[in-house]
């Protein structure tokens, strides 16, 4: 079968949602992310993948079209799963401080337990952004949502006096980003950390930081 013809066959099951169609595709994408994280993105083929799920590679094209693609559906999980929590945060009735806690936690351990594709993912959102696919503008959107109930939570801490209310909360918020973005340069699994260590430890970074007994390192002018 020609390759535009296995393409629309799969396009075609998509479209019609067939849910044991759907339950094999996840299952391909859950070996996927499997065979990245044990061998990394760029050495990893779809030959190591149907091998893992005791397959062959052609039969992988009728569920997905490449690597790259797969790479996307772990990424759009991982999003999806991290903003749905956030959201889950947002609406509690936790302290503000408890809720920028749960956030970050929630953040670093997205980020440990889909290593590497958040990592690729987080390099590369700058080419993302420039993309005009669905999946990209999806992806956008969803980091645009998930950026919007970090910053409400944020808001809500520095009128309640969790945190210092003459810091601009876009900033603070981009200053928290970059600490848990940043992990795509360091972060590995065999790191002497583990990720709740890491959490903890970023958590009392940013609200020793930016929280309201903080004392200012510079006196006004």
């Amino acid at each position: 079968m020609s390759s535009s013809g296995i393409d629309a066959r799969r396009k075609a099951a998509l479209q019609e949602g067939n849910a044991a169609y759907l339950a094999r595709r996840e299952e391909i994408v859950q070996a996927a992310a499997d065979v990245f994280r044990q061998q990394g993105f760029e050495s990893a083929t779809l030959a190591d993948i149907a091998k893992k799920l005791n397959t062959d590679r052609a039969s992988l094209y009728y569920y997905v079209g490449s690597k790259e693609e797969l790479l996307q559906e772990i990424v759009r999980h991982a999003l999806t799963t991290v903003l749905q929590t956030a959201e889950t945060i947002k609406r509690s009735r936790a302290s503000t401080s408890a809720k920028i806690e749960a956030l970050i936690e929630s953040m670093v351990m997205n980020y440990a337990e889909n290593y590497p594709h958040m990592s690729v993912y987080t390099r590369d959102l700058g080419l993302i952004a420039r993309q005009d696919s669905e999946w990209s503008v999806d992806v956008i959107e969803r980091a645009r949502r998930y950026e919007k109930v970090v910053q409400s939570v944020l808001a809500k801490g520095q009128r309640d006096g969790t945190l210092q209310g003459d810091l601009p909360v876009d900033l603070v918020a981009l200053s928290l980003f970059g600490m848990i973005n940043w992990m795509h340069q360091w972060y590995r699994p065999t790191l002497e950390f583990s990720a709740p260590e890491i959490a903890k430890a970023f958590t009392q970074i940013f609200l020793n930081g930016c929280g309201a007994q903080t004392q200012p390192l510079l006196s006004p002018q």
